[in-house]
């Protein structure tokens, strides 16, 4: 990876290892900071796509031993001898032709249009020319890109259908539903891209209208974007209205079908409760079940009712969903509940955190899991064993709510930050914690306000084994935003004699007088 050389503000030495051909140069970053203009980016395109016709002119076998008479002659003149990856960046560039760079990295750089357009056309020559390398990575562009350049970019890539482009960041570009035409029109056959970014633009639904409209003028009966694996539309403002559209969109005919599931994340988007009908058809789909694997839709306004639809029907293949910051309560958590042993039969890690649950809403969706091992209760085969990692941080759990947590049997990883159960909620978990825990590896008490005793207890009960046959799985504790000092960095000093390899995150000791040691965890 290569990041700039030479004046601070200029590219001219890294656009040269371009242009050379330079086989160790794979990824090019250019930084805001640098001077990238409309001159560099027609370098950069020329050096990557200017594929003329000296090579029928001129025979590739004579060129190559025109190429090794003058290396010969060259050593004799200068008594010397030259790299043999000298020559052959010499023998891969007399074209000006790249073909080492697979990566492009040049946002916040404002381009005209022109320079856009040949951009684009660099990239689709290079694609027509050279399946077998080429650019896959992309992001470009500034903040005032706008329809305008979008469009510009994507016309010079149309003829190619995207190129070989596999991932494209066209995140906050300023792009409206003009712009969302052209990449639908663009992209809606290209068999590369995997990964399409088009957060923080203001494009709503009617941007997602004229995808759609994109998708049904330029794509026959074939899945649309039939490659795509990861579509990011976060902060979009996309309605339910527009989640419709967008729902038609990924899911297209009904006798077709995407062969990999997708990571969608839709989150900051006003979707509401009505929203979520669109998503179900997204994660129920009769015939092969989810076509989303990982679904990212925090703060999406989606309440209890919200919670509810999304309770009903079997989403199978669904592995990993963050519904945080959603308005959810109690009342959605224990629909939720009710669902987990039957509707989410693939679902590895949950993210809920920034609701307000409260204890009776965490402790009736733990009650969903199966229970640990040593707490002699029998574990009900209905109950659900799917789910590993668990994050409840910042939903007001209570202490009831930690210790149904922590009685789970299934999870592997537990949130449990900003809930500030204080020292009565770290005294009543520190029994659980005796000897350490049989299932959980990652374990996060941070920020919850407890004094530095209850700390104590807690430490001194997970360094306290019950017996010699005692096995923990505990391998990281996250203690901090409690009170943290003297007390408590002696009893993680017997902790630590006791299970020298669990990793202890907490706060700077702070003495009694109020100051804090120089060293720090």
């Amino acid at each position: 990876m290569a990041w700039g050389s030479g004046a601070f503000n200029s590219c001219d030495k890294l656009l040269e290892r371009v242009e050379k051909n330079d086989p160790t140069l794979k990824e090019l970053v250019i930084l805001p900071m640098k001077t990238f203009g409309a001159k560099d980016l027609e370098r950069l395109s020329n050096a990557i796509g200017e594929l003329d016709e000296q090579v029928d002119v001129f025979p590739l076998r004579w060129r190559y031993i025109s190429c090794i008479v003058q290396y010969y002659v060259f050593c004799w003149m200068l008594n010397c001898l030259i790299c043999p990856m000298q020559l052959t960046m010499y023998l891969t560039t007399e074209n000006g032709v790249n073909t080492h760079l697979v990566s492009i990295s040049a946002s916040g750089h404002q381009l005209p249009p022109s320079s856009l357009k040949a951009f684009g056309n660099a990239l689709s020559i290079q694609a027509q020319k050279q399946q077998k390398f080429g650019i896959t990575s992309l992001a470009i562009g500034s903040k005032d890109m706008g329809d305008e350049g979008v469009i510009a970019l994507c016309q010079g890539l149309a003829p190619s259908n995207g190129a070989l482009l596999q991932h494209l960041d066209l995140g906050w570009k300023e792009i409206g539903k003009d712009g969302l035409y052209e990449i639908g029109r663009t992209f809606v056959h290209s068999t590369f891209l995997t990964q399409l970014d088009l957060s923080r633009n203001d494009f709503g639904k009617d941007g997602i209208v004229q995808l759609s409209k994109a998708v049904v003028e330029h794509h026959d009966d074939a899945v649309a974007f039939p490659a795509l694996e990861q579509l990011i539309l976060s902060e979009c403002n996309i309605d339910s209205a527009g989640m419709d559209v967008l729902a038609k969109i990924l899911l297209g005919q009904e006798n077709t079908k995407r062969s990999k599931r997708m990571h969608l994340a839709i989150g900051s988007n006003p979707i509401g409760s009505a929203g979520c009908h669109s998503l179900v058809q997204l994660l129920s789909c009769a015939d092969h079940g989810s076509i989303i694997s990982h679904l990212q839709a925090a703060q999406c306004s989606i309440g209890d009712e919200g919670v509810g639809i999304l309770s009903n029907g079997c989403h199978q293949h669904v592995e990993i969903m963050d519904i945080s910051d959603n308005n959810i309560t109690k009342d959605g958590a224990k629909k939720f509940a009710q669902s987990l042993s039957h509707s989410w039969p693939d679902l590895v890690e949950l993210k809920i955190a920034k609701n307000e649950l409260g204890s009776d809403g965490v402790s009736a969706m733990l009650a969903s899991l199966v229970t640990r091992s040593d707490t002699g209760e029998s574990t009900d085969s209905e109950k659900n064993s799917t789910l590993k990692n668990l994050d409840l941080s910042y939903t007001n759990c209570g202490a009831e709510g930690a210790k149904a947590a922590l009685a789970s049997g299934g999870l592997h990883t537990l949130r449990l930050f900003g809930n500030t159960i204080g020292s009565d909620g770290f005294d009543a978990i520190a029994p659980l914690l005796q000897g350490g825990h049989p299932n959980i590896e990652n374990l996060d008490l941070g920020g919850n306000n407890a004094e530095e005793e209850s700390v104590v207890r807690l430490l001194d009960s997970i360094a306290d084994k019950k017996d010699d046959s005692t096995h923990s799985r505990l391998v990281v504790l996250e203690i901090g935003g409690n009170k943290f000092g003297d007390m408590a960095m002696e009893a993680l000093t017997r902790l630590q004699s006791v299970w020298p390899e669990l990793d202890v995150a907490h706060d700077k000791p702070v003495k009694e007088s109020g100051w804090k040691d120089e060293d720090q965890d």
